[in-house]
């Protein structure tokens, strides 16, 4: 089964996995960044969340755009009343006739249909309103989704970084057990002192604590992943993909450019933006109310009495008919100017927030920008400091053999080969990080 697995493009080893159930300590799940971002992106709850409240925004824009439609209601009723009198005239010649004979039961049926003919723009700017309620939510969905992608990225190197780095202590336990035997046999021929074997001893316990931290981090940090991922928490995810050291071209646009791309694309400022349209739009919804409504109305009736028909008789009877209404408020104590002045400070407060939004993602442009060109100079030195502490530990090492150098020398040597295997890999992630958060900086990761 594993074999079957693991020959599975990633995305669909993510299927199987989900899936199936297995034991976690006897099958790792190696994974690229991008299967785990499609994970993510289908399955977390967030942006589940996100997209609901986008299908929310489309079907009230819908809702508010059928008032410039007809609309078409049907009515019944079926009454019984109390006898009353009945009103009669005599007539010479003709006798005894009942005008207006008791009729106890009721019958109606009603078909009517309304049109707004004109509503002093409000319909109109109502509809506005609610389409840019809708960009505004859209836009924040993909907001939603590029700040998934970013956790999921973060996460994903964060794995990466603490399987690295867990493995770096590992292979530093080994180099120091070596070390520590040597030590030891060099004790056994006089060529040792006991002060030599105790520091060796004593950096070698140091370093298995910080080796049993660092499979502690790898758990928890295969776990945040997972949860990001809507993996099961126990699927031990191995990170398949490297950080990837290039010339980025993102990183190369230069700070201005890179802070006018943060104004333009991010989806925080198209957000905002939109939601200062809906304001503008709220102004003429509430000016509206200077305007007089007009109202066609049309109506169909089949009644038992019909009312309109005299002398009533207890028999179906239809009518219909049709006209306009006009209703014009012509004083309401400057109601409609408080609501236009609330509406316009509304605007006036969505204006000054666009503004501060616009200028709070091109500072993060700006710093993502300085952070991405500091991270690309720190792998350079890491990557040389790499080299040189390897080199010195292979020609300590050489010599404490030959006995030609101490004890203390090796060690310092093995810490600083330590350090700088790790000071690698923190740069190497740091790196691959810092290029997306650039990237969603300036919204270059919408999806």
């Amino acid at each position: 089964m594993k074999t079957r697995l693991f020959i599975l493009t990633p995305f669909l080893l993510l299927q199987v996995i989900l899936a199936q159930s297995f034991d976690p300590q006897e099958q790792n799940v190696p994974m690229r960044l991008k299967d785990c971002i499609d994970a993510a992106l289908m399955r977390n709850p967030v942006v589940q969340a996100s997209r609901a409240r986008v299908d929310a925004a489309v079907s009230r824009a819908d809702e508010v755009k059928s008032a410039f439609f007809p609309q078409i209601r049907f009515s019944g009723r079926v009454a019984q009343l109390s006898d009353v009198p009945e009103f009669s005239i005599t007539l010479p010649f003709v006798g005894t006739q009942t005008l207006f004979p008791s009729i106890t039961r009721n019958y109606s049926a009603r078909l009517s249909l309304q049109q707004n003919v004109f509503s002093g723009f409000r319909l109109a700017k109502s509809a506005e309103a609610a389409e840019f309620q809708q960009t505004a939510t859209e836009h924040e969905f993909v907001r939603d989704k590029e700040d998934l992608v970013l956790n999921v990225v973060t996460a994903y190197w964060n794995l990466y970084r603490a399987r690295r780095v867990e493995g770096v202590l590992a292979q530093s336990v080994g180099q120091v057990s070596v070390h520590a035997t040597d030590v030891e046999n060099f004790k056994k021929q006089g060529m040792a002192t006991d002060l030599d074997l105790l520091k060796v001893q004593t950096q070698l316990s140091e370093i298995r604590v910080k080796h049993i931290e660092a499979q502690s981090n790898v758990r928890l940090s295969t776990m945040a992943l997972n949860i990001l991922a809507g993996i099961p928490l126990q699927t031990r995810v191995i990170p398949a993909d490297e950080p990837v050291i290039r010339d980025d071209s993102t990183g190369s646009l230069g700070l201005e450019r890179v802070m006018q791309a943060a104004r333009e694309r991010r989806a925080e400022v198209a957000s905002v933006r939109a939601r200062r349209d809906v304001a503008e739009a709220s102004v003429g919804v509430a000016q509206g109310g200077w305007y007089p409504q007009v109202v066609l109305s049309a109506n169909y009736d089949y009644a038992r009495p019909n009312q309109r028909v005299i002398p009533p008789k207890d028999a179906w009877e239809k009518s219909w008919d049709v006209g306009l209404s006009l209703q014009w408020s012509i004083w309401d104590w400057f109601a409609t100017a408080k609501q236009t002045a609330q509406a316009k400070a509304g605007l006036s407060q969505a204006e000054a927030t666009l503004q501060q939004v616009s200028d709070a993602v091109a500072l993060d442009a700006a710093q993502n920008y300085f952070r991405l060109v500091e991270a690309k100079e720190k792998i350079n030195v890491a990557t040389l400091g790499l080299k040189q502490a390897e080199e010195s530990y292979r020609i300590t090492s050489e010599k404490f053999k030959l006995g030609l150098t101490s004890n203390t020398e090796l060690l310092d040597a093995e810490l600083a080969l330590l350090q700088a295997r790790l000071t690698e890999t923190h740069s190497a992630v740091e790196y691959a990080i810092q290029i997306q958060r650039l990237e969603r900086s300036i919204g270059a990761t919408s999806r």
